[in-house]
């Protein structure tokens, strides 16, 4: 898969994202109201720290922070069918 790919960036969001919510489980409680606000905040996070050749790949691919936000969204939906696995 190419660097320069749409599911190449999605994935790497995805995985920083998935290690977030190990790292810090505390913020990414399915029961808090504030995970919600806590997933968009981190996905703008890697979107405020893109280095230049990041901006340039995003803007040729057409990736926004909603983007971003989406695909750190759909990672915290697989963390925590993840987690609901573990615990059968």
């Amino acid at each position: 898969m190419s660097k320069n790919s749409l599911e190449f960036v999605k994935q790497n969001i995805q995985e920083l994202a998935i290690g977030n919510y190990n790292s810090y489980p505390q913020d990414y409680d399915p029961a808090k109201q504030e995970t919600s606000k806590n997933i968009q905040s981190l996905a703008k996070g890697y979107w405020d720290v893109r280095d230049m050749k990041e901006i340039e790949r995003d803007e040729k691919l057409n990736i926004h922070l909603e983007n971003y936000i989406e695909w750190s969204r759909e990672a915290y939906q697989d963390f925590i069918a993840q987690d609901a696995n573990a615990l059968n």
